[in-house]
């Protein structure tokens, strides 16, 4: 055991659960509270930090002070504090109680005679499912609450489960049930003590609502990333509880739909965060024995209880919730609350235009953003409009494996996730949150904005070379770590697998360890019993039969120690394995990200897709451009002088695909294609990133690279109307007979050895490079609008 001094931050939160007071543990961890910084505590300290409850401090301070004695305790001293503690006096009516583990005296809740008419018995005798929905005292305490919220809207009903109360009054409370129920009247004592007592009752339950026994199976359902399917899963497990059990969870789910309607009658349109929080620890905990998973599976209870709310049939409806993280009610001294800045304080080094951020998608769908998250680190993030189309917007943030949506509001030309609003603009509010975390805002938000997602798709490194030779070299070097990583990752993913297995059996072999060597010692104590009723000529015997006990006793014991010591060492092995894996598949993804990207500009510049999987495959050949496509020649599709009605005579009658590309009368320039039997004419942009049909996907460095990636791609990517690619230039005939007005020859075909090139890489499977982009704005030979350009892109989907 390691001195307290040395104590990380999770070994006192550790010591936290073991005293059964894992309520503090965010505010000690949002702190940092380590070994050292425990030493220091006092009773101020701990009100400042919000620990205001006096057993819980004197309960934190006296086992802080229990722990620096055992340091500085002498060995030679144990035996004789140990026999004093042993004649500690018994109080007459008291039946006073010892930890196993550290043989000191347990607090009491009684105080006389011990009674448990209510507290601390098991559901299935409380009540009868067939006449009553849930115990008694449960039934009598939702329903006072409900009373009094009726009668004062201005109770805050999500801060009542959270506050705290004199635990003088919930005794007398708890004392006055126990006695006789029925005489009970809770409307003379006060909400709060009601809510207290309500909490207090489920939290003595022998077994909690959801049985320890289903614990494992519903936190393994809360891993499911889908919230649609987990919720119908965590629904389904519900419907199989026990009768008492289950009936008892309808009941108080159907009481908590009704303070959500409550609460948003009075203007708290949030999800009900505060009281979730709160409840899910009191509704769902491990076995005793395992008490401290609850650390380590908070946001999975906070989890499970959001979901059963929002997804079951309780009997009760739900109001609609604002998606704005709810600022939950939190004890710590307004030295550590965080308030939002004044907008001056921002740092206004970047462009404040929202047009200009990287991280700023506009008109994409939900799908479309969870896509582009797919598989993304914790902290990214990007911001569309919002569905309500209200001039909001939704920050959309991977936190856990999983997406969170959090709607950025604004009023009187101020934006922010809740009143008051702040912020001068989007942008503003985004580098505020780059470096501080959401977490006020959601206990679970633990994360700031980090890595943002940018709608300018193609690398600097791509952009800038118009080396087909380099690009391919390096795709090919993208190619190989992609394979080298996957390799690992599946090697890491075979040995976590194994190691796995063999702790469980190890485990499993601990147990019977634990069950042989307690059967043994069971049988030394059978052995002496009888050694000291054995006639004289049986002692002997009985001396030589208890030896042979304890040498198998003491064997096994050393055996259990080593195996303990073996699974120790691979558990954490294992752990290593995890870690490296959680690493690794983020690095695998963008490689796959950035192989694609180079396959695509490959594949626009007019490289085959036979040279491109023969460098990925590490063939020796050529990376060959077509060499009969027309689409090279400038000449046989790009008219200097052309009007519109010229580009339509031209076209006429010219099967679908067939194209030229015209100066416009905007200063711009027109692509001009047949489709359906129709001309239609789309503007192409010239901005100082590049060509295309808006923003932000004007990024071809040449009006020819923009043809050759249409070539490949069909503009019903962009626009429903345009079932097409750039198939026919509209003079290649010319080209192909001789008779072009102006000849330019294109060295084509370009080749790129593979030799320099090779990849030792294995083949991997390729997927087809699909660009996001605005539609174009397109109108037939009648002028009249096909499709109207659309403002923000619209990504596509294969």
């Amino acid at each position: 055991e390691k001195p307290i001094s040395q104590w990380t931050s999770s070994n006192v939160v550790d010591f936290l659960t073991s005293l059964n007071l894992y309520r503090y543990v965010s505010i000690f961890k949002s702190k940092n509270i380590r070994g050292i910084d425990l030493i220091h505590l006092d009773r101020d300290v701990l009100q400042v930090m919000g620990v205001k409850d006096e057993f819980h401090q004197k309960a934190i301070l006296t086992y802080i002070d229990e722990l620096n004695a055992l340091e500085n305790r002498k060995p030679d001293r144990t035996n004789e504090i140990c026999n004093k503690s042993v004649e500690h006096p018994r109080m007459p009516g008291v039946d006073l109680e010892r930890c196993e583990k550290c043989d000191k005296y347990l607090r009491t809740t009684h105080n006389g005679q011990r009674t448990s008419q209510v507290f601390g018995m098991a559901l299935c005798i409380q009540f009868n499912p067939d006449e009553d929905p849930a115990p008694i005292v449960v039934i009598k305490c939702t329903e006072e609450i409900e009373r009094c919220a009726v009668i004062s809207p201005k109770i805050d009903l999500y801060k009542l489960y959270k506050s705290n109360v004199s635990k003088v009054e919930v005794e007398k409370l708890r004392n006055a049930i126990n006695e006789d129920l029925s005489k009970v009247d809770l409307t003379q004592y006060d909400l709060l003590c009601v809510a207290a007592i309500l909490q207090k009752f489920l939290r003595e339950l022998p077994d909690p609502i959801i049985p320890v026994q289903w614990y494992d199976r519903f936190v393994e359902a809360s891993r499911i990333k889908n919230d649609e399917q987990c919720g119908l899963h965590l629904v389904r497990l519900a419907g199989e509880l026990p009768l008492p059990h289950k009936s008892t969870l309808t009941f108080l789910l159907a009481h908590l739909c009704r303070v959500c309607r409550m609460q948003w009658s009075r203007g708290y349109k949030g999800p009900p965060t505060p009281v979730v929080s709160v409840l899910c620890h009191v509704i769902l905990r491990p076995p005793w024995e395992r008490i401290i998973q609850v650390v380590y599976n908070t946001e999975a209870h906070i989890r499970i209880m959001e979901l059963l709310l929002m997804h079951g049939q309780w009997g009760e409806s739900l109001p609609e919730f604002s998606s704005v993280p709810t600022l939950p009610p939190r004890g710590i001294s307004a030295a550590v609350i965080f308030t939002q800045p004044p907008a001056p304080d921002i740092v206004h080094r970047e462009s404040t235009s929202l047009q200009d951020a990287e991280w700023y998608w506009g008109d994409i769908t939900r799908n479309e953003v969870n896509e582009k998250l797919m598989d993304t680190p914790d902290g990214t993030f990007l911001v569309r409009n919002a569905s309500s189309k209200g001039g909001e917007y939704t920050l959309t943030l991977r936190k856990g494996g999983s997406n969170k949506l959090i709607k950025i509001s604004h009023r009187n030309g101020k934006y922010g996730f809740t009143e008051p609003y702040t912020f001068n603009n989007v942008v503003d509010l985004v580098s505020f949150y780059k470096n501080e975390s959401l977490s006020q805002y959601n206990s679970t938000l633990d994360v700031k904005l980090l890595h943002p997602v940018s709608r300018f798709q193609q690398e600097d490194e791509i952009s800038n070379n118009n080396d087909i030779e380099k690009v391919a070299a390096r795709l090919v070097e993208l190619n190989a770590e992609y394979v080298g990583k996957s390799k690992t990752y599946s090697d890491y993913s075979d040995e976590f697998s194994t190691t796995s297995k063999e702790i469980q059996l190890k485990r499993q072999a601990l147990d019977a360890f634990k069950e042989t060597v307690a059967m043994f010692e069971e049988q030394i104590k059978i052995q002496e019993k009888f050694q000291k009723e054995a006639q004289p000529h049986e002692i002997r015997s009985f001396i030589k039969n208890a030896e042979i006990l304890r040498q198998r006793l003491r064997s096994l014991e050393e055996s259990k120690l080593q195996l303990e010591d073996n699974l120790k060492q691979q558990v954490a092995y294992n752990r290593t394995l995890e870690r490296e894996m959680h690493k690794l598949k983020p690095e695998i993804v963008e490689l796959d990200k950035q192989k694609e990207k180079h396959k695509a500009w490959l594949l626009s510049r007019g490289v085959t897709t036979a040279s491109v999987k023969q460098l990925l495959t590490g063939g020796v050949g050529k990376c060959e451009q077509e060499a009969e496509c027309a689409h090279h020649d400038e000449t046989t599709w790009f008219l200097k002088e052309c009007s519109r009605n010229k580009a339509e005579n031209l076209l006429a009658g010219k099967k679908d695909g067939t194209f030229l590309v015209r100066p416009s009368r905007t200063g711009q320039y027109a692509l001009s294609i047949t489709c359906s039997g129709t001309v239609n004419h789309c503007i192409i942009h010239e901005t100082d990133r590049g060509y295309g049909f808006a923003e932000p996907y004007n990024i071809y460095e040449s009006l020819k690279a923009l043809v050759l990636h249409y070539s490949q791609n069909s503009l019903e990517e962009h626009n429903d109307s345009l079932n097409t690619t750039l198939a026919y230039p509209v003079f290649a005939d010319r080209r192909q007979d001789g008779f072009e007005e102006k000849s330019t020859t294109t060295n084509c075909p370009t080749t790129v050895s593979t030799t320099t090139v090779q990849s030792s890489a294995s083949s991997v499977s390729s997927t087809s490079s699909a660009i996001n982009s605005t539609a174009p704005t397109t109108t037939n030979s009648s002028n009249i609008p096909l499709i109207a350009r659309k403002s923000q892109p619209q990504a596509y989907h294969k």
